[in-house]
């Protein structure tokens, strides 16, 4: 769910009720409305002034909750955490180089700022991975909606296998 970028205080609100109707607790709504307008007021309400950011998120807070305030490029996919940990058989950190390898072609970098890709300003969670809009394009043979479709089918297929996997483990040892 991304943000709407502004400082006015009915853009605040605004996003604070779209977070508050999309589960996320009040006070980490409050806190993500306020720093996307703070960002907004740092570039002089331009949205498209903040840094883009893809690649692997990285969080000191335990947990995948969603409170990393962020702008991605319009049309970015985000792989949701537990697919990331998945890729690297339950820890996270293997997960973003099995990503990056498969997602990174060489050209574009992490952080970038501005330039003519627009911005969205979304709340992510550590443990994410965006894949840039380029990069999704290619997925999709040179369509973005197709590119979105297959990730989709990969995140299920992930799923699946992962659920598969830890169903077929063995129990706890017992004494």
């Amino acid at each position: 769910m991304p943000l709407k970028p502004g400082k006015s205080q009915s853009t605040i609100s605004s996003n604070i009720g779209e977070m508050i109707n999309s589960g996320h607790p009040r006070d980490q709504a409050i806190a993500a409305a306020l720093s996307t307008a703070r960002q907004a007021s740092a570039m002089g309400g331009q949205a498209n002034a903040a840094k883009i950011y893809s690649g692997a998120i990285h969080s000191p807070v335990a947990g995948r909750t969603d409170h990393l305030p962020m702008h991605v490029a319009s049309g970015s996919y985000v792989i949701p955490a537990d697919i990331i940990s998945a890729m690297g058989e339950g820890n996270t950190m293997a997960g973003f180089k099995v990503a990056k390898s498969i997602f990174r072609p060489s050209g574009v970098t992490e952080k970038a700022t501005g330039g003519p890709v627009s911005s969205v300003p979304i709340v992510a969670a550590g443990g994410e991975y965006v894949i840039h809009p380029e990069d999704v394009v290619s997925l999709g043979g040179g369509s973005l909606d197709e590119g979105h479709k297959v990730l989709d089918d990969f995140v299920k297929q992930m799923r699946a296998k992962t659920v598969k996997t830890l169903k077929n483990l063995p129990g706890p040892k017992k004494d």
